[in-house]
Formats: C-alpha cells, sequence, structure tokens
C-alpha cells in the first residue's frame, strides 16, 4: 500500500506540460518518419505526425539538436487530428524512468522552453483562458483581424473572419493583441480549419524563447486579473 501511494504521489507531481512546436524524428521498425511534438512534459509527450499508430508501438524519438540523441516512448492512443484529416495525433509516455529522462533532450527541451529544473516537477499550473479579444494575425507579413478564442502561456486559438489560403502547418506568424500596452508574440501555426461558417480558426503555440515567454505571461497576468 505504501508503495502504491508514493507511486500516485509521484504521478501528480510530474504533470508539468507545455505546449510547443518542435520537430522530431521517429523511428519505428527500420523506417524514419518526421513529426512534431505538441505537448511535452517529464510524464509524457504528444505528437503530430502523418501516421496513425498501434497502441504499445515503442517509437525512438530522435530530437534535430546536435547532441540531444535520442529517446524511446510507447504509444498510449493514436487518432485523426480532425475528421477526414490526414494528420494523426499520439499520445506518449516514455519507456525508461525519471533518472534516464534526467539526461535526456526531453529536460533540456523544456529546460529550453524556460522551465526551471526546480518547476519541472510542480503540477501544472498554466492558465487557459477563455476570450473574445480582438487581436491581429500577420501570415507571411500579412495581416488579418483574428478573434482570440483563448489563451495559455503556451499558444494560442484565434479566428479569422475568411479563411487565409496557404497558411500551413509550422508557418511562423505573429499575433498582436491590443490590451492597455501592445503585445506581439511570435508563433507557429500548429492546424488551421474551416468553419462551417466560413471563418477559420488556427491553434497557435508560441516560440520557446524566454523574450517570447515573457510576453505571454504579461497576457496571462492581464487575463487572470479580468477574470478574478
Amino acid at each position: 500500500m505504501k508503495e502504491t501511494n508514493v507511486a500516485k504521489a509521484q504521478e501528480r507531481r510530474v504533470t508539468t506540460r507545455v505546449d510547443c512546436c518542435y520537430p522530431v524524428e521517429c523511428e519505428f521498425d527500420g523506417s524514419r518518419f518526421p513529426g512534431s511534438i505538441t505537448n511535452m512534459g517529464l510524464g509524457g509527450m504528444r505528437l503530430l505526425c502523418e501516421k496513425e499508430l498501434d497502441r504499445d508501438t515503442t517509437l525512438q524519438i530522435n530530437s534535430h539538436e546536435p547532441g540531444w540523441g535520442s529517446l524511446a516512448a510507447r504509444v498510449v492512443w493514436s487518432r485523426p487530428r480532425s475528421e477526414g484529416s490526414d494528420d494523426f495525433e499520439t499520445g506518449l509516455i516514455y519507456r525508461d524512468g525519471l533518472e534516464e529522462l534526467d539526461n535526456s533532450w526531453v529536460k533540456a527541451a523544456l529546460q529550453h522552453l524556460g522551465f526551471e529544473s526546480s518547476s519541472l516537477y510542480e503540477r501544472r499550473r498554466t492558465l487557459r483562458a477563455t476570450t473574445s479579444l480582438d487581436a491581429q494575425l500577420a501570415v507571411a507579413g500579412r495581416p488579418y483581424p483574428c478573434i482570440m478564442r483563448d489563451l495559455g502561456l503556451g499558444g494560442a486559438l484565434v479566428e479569422t473572419p475568411s479563411q487565409i489560403l496557404g497558411i500551413q502547418d509550422r508557418a511562423a506568424v505573429t499575433l498582436e493583441v491590443n490590451l492597455p500596452d501592445k503585445q506581439i508574440l511570435f508563433a507557429r501555426v500548429v492546424y488551421s480549419r474551416l468553419l462551417p461558417s466560413g471563418h477559420q480558426q488556427h491553434g497557435l503555440c508560441f516560440d520557446p524563447d524566454r523574450h517570447n515567454q515573457a510576453l505571454a505571461r504579461l497576457v496571462e497576468g492581464y487575463l487572470e486579473a479580468l477574470h478574478s
């Protein structure tokens, strides 16, 4: 009983996650294919790729950063990103324990994304606030008015009144938010979907640098004050 309680306590602690757009290369059964990690933590990660993977399949996930190596992860679930989509989201848990993760590229990547070592084992506290804020999305230098539907430290969901033709996953964009002071956040497109109304929604993840994360925290603080 004591061991079970310890395991559950440890599981509750390892809940810090961050939304991201982290390109990786996956290796399975002698073949390699590209993917993007869209959510990452010490408990597991979510993979976006063009393959639907069987449950309990073990993959080698390779970082593109020089010298960061690879790690083994097991498939927990896999499903299409949306109805009719050619892309699949896959939930992964790490095959090895936390001791091995201490020397893996996952911990290095999380620290690169702005997490300090002391916060990696904290419970998830990231605010994800529902909003209806006017904003402006710039794609390839061209501005598009939009409504921000939700916002968190890792990313945002925005909606444009019409379709942006040619927008691609992982496209670099900027998001201008008109709060008391104008904030410009640098992001990449995780997905875009056309709504029955003709509007288009775009899932964004913020670029993983400290300056951009600091801006996101300012926006979050303002939204938290509005909702308190």
